[in-house]
């Protein structure tokens, strides 16, 4: 009996170890760090850009580039992103990241998003980028290029002519502020001259 007790024991050792050898041997993979969805993170001093991706607009020809960035450095950060193609063609995009976290590339959102003009780059293939943030090394990585197939992304696939719309907006909400300036300065310069007259008068 105790003979057939220590087989059985044996036994289920054995199977007990040939189900977990795979784990003993092998790296699992969920230990491994990865970004949890299509785009790529990047961490430089402070400063983590979370989920980088370029959505191509309705032409094709330009690029949203979309992110969320997380400044943990207690003050706006200036970043750069150059894109290099296989040709050594390149475009950059700059942004001011707010201290805390701010969201790119969402027309929705109260950051205009930026495009960047790459001629020939394919939809699913990714691109080499540079990241530069002011007193850190530069950074190097993959980022991935996608389009609207997938429902998600389609908020982000941006009309053909939206650069030329958003450089309006800038222009006329530029004008408007320009005119505000104006008409406040000519208001105080009417207060002045009343003034005057009241001491001339008296």
């Amino acid at each position: 009996m105790k003979i057939r007790i220590a087989s059985s024991i044996a036994l289920a050792a054995a199977l007990a170890l040939g189900a977990t050898g795979c784990s003993l041997i092998a790296p699992q993979g969920t230990l491994e760090p990865y970004a949890p969805s299509d785009g790529v993170e990047v961490t430089i001093e402070g400063v983590d850009v979370r989920n980088l991706m370029l959505i191509a607009d309705e032409s094709g020809e330009n690029f949203n580039v979309v992110f969320t960035a997380y400044n943990r450095t207690g003050a706006d950060s200036d970043v750069t992103m150059t894109f290099v193609t296989e040709d050594s063609e390149t475009a950059s995009a700059s942004f001011v990241l707010p201290e805390g976290t701010t969201a790119f590339g969402n027309p929705a959102a109260p950051e205009t998003p930026v495009l960047v003009s790459i001629p020939d780059l394919v939809i699913g293939s990714t691109i080499n980028a540079y990241f530069q943030v002011e007193g850190a090394a530069e950074a190097e990585h993959k980022v991935p290029v996608l389009d609207g197939t997938l429902a998600e992304y389609q908020d982000y696939v941006l009309p053909a002519d939206f650069s030329k719309s958003a450089d309006t907006t800038k222009a006329e909400l530029q004008a408007a502020a320009e005119e505000a300036a104006a008409s406040q300065s000519k208001i105080g310069d009417d207060t002045k001259g009343e003034e005057t007259d009241e001491k001339s008068a008296n």
